[in-house]
């Protein structure tokens, strides 16, 4: 079952920063949009914020092995 994105006035911002999110993490950044939506916040903005989360702890995860 594909999850929905809010409904929005101007849902633009939100499928923009979607585009940057993995495809595997997809579903996960729609409910973080929807949590944001839900308290208030721009859901845009909160992707954005999860997709740099995720890339930081990659990016740490791969130089953490490499250190082996």
């Amino acid at each position: 079952m594909a999850m929905q994105l809010p409904m929005l006035p101007d849902n633009a911002p939100l499928l923009i920063e979607l585009r940057f999110v993995n495809p595997h993490d997809r579903e996960d950044a729609i409910q973080e949009a929807w949590v944001a939506h839900l308290e208030g916040r721009n859901p845009a903005r909160a992707v954005a914020t999860f997709a740099q989360r995720l890339r930081r702890h990659r990016q740490r995860t791969v130089v953490s092995d490499r250190s082996w």
